[in-house]
Protein backbone atom coordinates (compact mmCIF):
# COMPACT_ATOMS: atom_id res chain seq x y z
CA UNK A 1 0.00 0.00 0.00
CA UNK A 2 1.26 3.45 -0.90
CA UNK A 3 2.67 5.16 2.23
CA UNK A 4 0.19 8.04 1.87
CA UNK A 5 -2.72 5.61 2.30
CA UNK A 6 -0.93 3.41 4.83
CA UNK A 7 -0.61 6.45 7.12
CA UNK A 8 -4.31 7.33 6.98
CA UNK A 9 -6.38 6.10 9.91
CA UNK A 10 -8.66 3.10 9.35
CA UNK A 11 -12.07 4.26 8.23
CA UNK A 12 -10.80 7.49 6.67
CA UNK A 13 -12.83 8.24 3.55
CA UNK A 14 -9.74 8.29 1.32
CA UNK A 15 -8.38 5.04 2.73
CA UNK A 16 -11.70 3.33 2.07
CA UNK A 17 -11.72 4.62 -1.52
CA UNK A 18 -8.15 3.37 -1.97
CA UNK A 19 -8.96 -0.07 -0.52
CA UNK A 20 -11.96 -0.35 -2.84
CA UNK A 21 -9.69 0.57 -5.75
CA UNK A 22 -7.38 -2.30 -4.84
CA UNK A 23 -10.30 -4.74 -5.08
CA UNK A 24 -11.51 -3.19 -8.34
CA UNK A 25 -8.01 -3.51 -9.79
CA UNK A 26 -7.94 -7.22 -8.82
CA UNK A 27 -11.27 -7.66 -10.58
CA UNK A 28 -9.95 -5.92 -13.69
CA UNK A 29 -6.95 -8.25 -13.75
CA UNK A 30 -9.29 -11.23 -13.53
CA UNK A 31 -11.45 -9.84 -16.34
CA UNK A 32 -8.39 -9.31 -18.51
CA UNK A 33 -7.18 -12.87 -17.90
CA UNK A 34 -10.66 -14.26 -18.50
CA UNK A 35 -10.97 -12.32 -21.75
CA UNK A 36 -7.76 -13.99 -22.93
CA UNK A 37 -9.31 -17.39 -22.17
CA UNK A 38 -12.61 -16.50 -23.85
CA UNK A 39 -10.81 -15.46 -27.02
CA UNK A 40 -9.39 -19.02 -27.28
CA UNK A 41 -12.81 -20.71 -27.13
CA UNK A 42 -14.06 -21.88 -30.50
CA UNK A 43 -17.83 -21.97 -29.96
CA UNK A 44 -20.61 -20.63 -27.76
CA UNK A 45 -21.52 -24.07 -26.39
CA UNK A 46 -18.04 -24.39 -24.88
CA UNK A 47 -18.14 -20.95 -23.25
CA UNK A 48 -20.81 -21.33 -20.57
CA UNK A 49 -18.39 -21.54 -17.64
CA UNK A 50 -16.34 -18.56 -18.80
CA UNK A 51 -19.43 -16.45 -19.54
CA UNK A 52 -20.73 -17.23 -16.05
CA UNK A 53 -17.39 -16.13 -14.56
CA UNK A 54 -17.50 -12.98 -16.69
CA UNK A 55 -20.99 -12.21 -15.40
CA UNK A 56 -19.83 -12.59 -11.79
CA UNK A 57 -16.86 -10.27 -12.36
CA UNK A 58 -18.90 -7.73 -14.33
CA UNK A 59 -21.51 -7.79 -11.56
CA UNK A 60 -18.79 -7.06 -9.01
CA UNK A 61 -17.79 -4.03 -11.08
CA UNK A 62 -21.35 -2.78 -11.37
CA UNK A 63 -21.61 -3.24 -7.60
CA UNK A 64 -18.97 -0.52 -7.30
CA UNK A 65 -21.61 2.13 -8.04
CA UNK A 66 -21.77 3.28 -4.38
CA UNK A 67 -18.04 4.05 -4.66
CA UNK A 68 -18.69 6.46 -7.53
CA UNK A 69 -21.76 7.92 -5.82
CA UNK A 70 -19.78 8.64 -2.64
CA UNK A 71 -17.10 10.39 -4.68
CA UNK A 72 -19.61 12.40 -6.72
CA UNK A 73 -21.96 13.35 -3.87
CA UNK A 74 -19.72 13.51 -0.81
CA UNK A 75 -16.06 14.17 -1.70
CA UNK A 76 -16.07 15.98 -5.04
CA UNK A 77 -18.51 18.77 -4.06
CA UNK A 78 -16.24 19.77 -1.17
CA UNK A 79 -13.22 19.75 -3.47
CA UNK A 80 -15.06 21.93 -5.99
CA UNK A 81 -16.17 24.37 -3.26
CA UNK A 82 -12.51 24.77 -2.29
CA UNK A 83 -11.29 25.56 -5.79
CA UNK A 84 -10.11 22.07 -6.72
CA UNK A 85 -12.73 21.61 -9.42
CA UNK A 86 -10.66 20.29 -12.32
CA UNK A 87 -9.93 16.72 -11.19
CA UNK A 88 -13.39 16.00 -9.70
CA UNK A 89 -15.08 17.31 -12.85
CA UNK A 90 -12.95 15.07 -15.08
CA UNK A 91 -13.42 12.06 -12.76
CA UNK A 92 -17.20 12.52 -12.79
CA UNK A 93 -17.25 12.67 -16.59
CA UNK A 94 -15.15 9.51 -16.75
CA UNK A 95 -17.60 7.75 -14.42
CA UNK A 96 -20.27 8.10 -17.13
CA UNK A 97 -18.21 6.15 -19.68
CA UNK A 98 -17.02 3.63 -17.10
CA UNK A 99 -20.61 2.91 -16.05
CA UNK A 100 -21.61 2.30 -19.66
CA UNK A 101 -18.75 -0.14 -20.27
CA UNK A 102 -19.39 -2.01 -17.00
CA UNK A 103 -23.06 -2.49 -17.86
CA UNK A 104 -22.28 -3.45 -21.47
CA UNK A 105 -19.83 -6.11 -20.28
CA UNK A 106 -22.36 -7.50 -17.82
CA UNK A 107 -25.06 -7.49 -20.49
CA UNK A 108 -23.03 -9.37 -23.11
CA UNK A 109 -22.10 -12.01 -20.53
CA UNK A 110 -25.77 -13.04 -20.18
CA UNK A 111 -27.55 -11.70 -23.25
CA UNK A 112 -26.19 -12.96 -26.56
CA UNK A 113 -28.91 -11.34 -28.68
CA UNK A 114 -28.63 -14.13 -31.28
CA UNK A 115 -25.15 -12.95 -32.18
CA UNK A 116 -22.55 -15.32 -33.57
CA UNK A 117 -19.84 -16.54 -31.21
CA UNK A 118 -17.25 -14.48 -33.10
CA UNK A 119 -19.39 -11.35 -32.69
CA UNK A 120 -19.80 -12.07 -28.98
CA UNK A 121 -16.06 -12.59 -28.55
CA UNK A 122 -15.34 -9.35 -30.39
CA UNK A 123 -17.73 -7.40 -28.18
CA UNK A 124 -16.28 -8.99 -25.03
CA UNK A 125 -12.74 -8.29 -26.19
CA UNK A 126 -13.41 -4.67 -27.17
CA UNK A 127 -15.50 -3.89 -24.10
CA UNK A 128 -13.27 -5.56 -21.53
CA UNK A 129 -10.08 -4.13 -23.06
CA UNK A 130 -11.42 -0.58 -23.16
CA UNK A 131 -13.02 -0.87 -19.71
CA UNK A 132 -9.87 -2.24 -18.11
CA UNK A 133 -7.63 0.42 -19.64
CA UNK A 134 -10.04 3.23 -18.85
CA UNK A 135 -10.57 2.11 -15.26
CA UNK A 136 -6.86 1.42 -14.63
CA UNK A 137 -6.06 4.96 -15.80
CA UNK A 138 -8.98 6.44 -13.85
CA UNK A 139 -7.95 4.75 -10.60
CA UNK A 140 -4.35 5.84 -11.04
CA UNK A 141 -5.45 9.48 -11.47
CA UNK A 142 -7.65 9.33 -8.38
CA UNK A 143 -5.03 7.57 -6.24
CA UNK A 144 -2.06 9.64 -7.37
CA UNK A 145 -3.61 13.06 -7.90
CA UNK A 146 -7.21 13.56 -6.85
CA UNK A 147 -7.21 12.02 -3.37
CA UNK A 148 -3.88 13.50 -2.25
CA UNK A 149 -5.12 16.88 -3.52
CA UNK A 150 -8.30 16.47 -1.47
CA UNK A 151 -6.31 15.53 1.62
CA UNK A 152 -4.07 18.56 1.23
CA UNK A 153 -6.95 20.95 0.51
CA UNK A 154 -9.32 19.74 3.24
CA UNK A 155 -7.53 20.10 6.56
CA UNK A 156 -10.46 20.35 8.98
CA UNK A 157 -11.35 17.11 10.73
CA UNK A 158 -15.02 18.11 11.02
CA UNK A 159 -15.24 18.45 7.22
CA UNK A 160 -13.90 14.90 6.82
CA UNK A 161 -16.46 13.77 9.39
CA UNK A 162 -19.23 15.42 7.34
CA UNK A 163 -17.93 13.72 4.19
CA UNK A 164 -17.82 10.37 6.03
CA UNK A 165 -21.40 10.84 7.25
CA UNK A 166 -22.56 11.51 3.69
CA UNK A 167 -20.67 8.43 2.55
CA UNK A 168 -22.36 6.34 5.25
CA UNK A 169 -25.79 7.54 4.09
CA UNK A 170 -25.02 6.71 0.45
CA UNK A 171 -23.72 3.25 1.36
CA UNK A 172 -20.83 1.05 0.38
CA UNK A 173 -19.92 -1.56 -2.20
CA UNK A 174 -20.70 -5.23 -1.59
CA UNK A 175 -16.92 -5.77 -1.43
CA UNK A 176 -15.88 -2.79 0.73
CA UNK A 177 -13.36 -4.01 3.32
Amino acid sequence: MDSFYANLPEGHVLKTFYQEHEIILQTLNEISDLNTEIQKISDLDSSENELNKLNVLATQLTDSEPHHQREEKALFPVMIERGMGGPPTVMTMEHVSIREFKHNLKDISINNNNLSWNEIKTIINNTSTRLCQMLYDHIQKENQMCYPMAFQGISEEHVWEDIKNKCDKIGYCSFTP
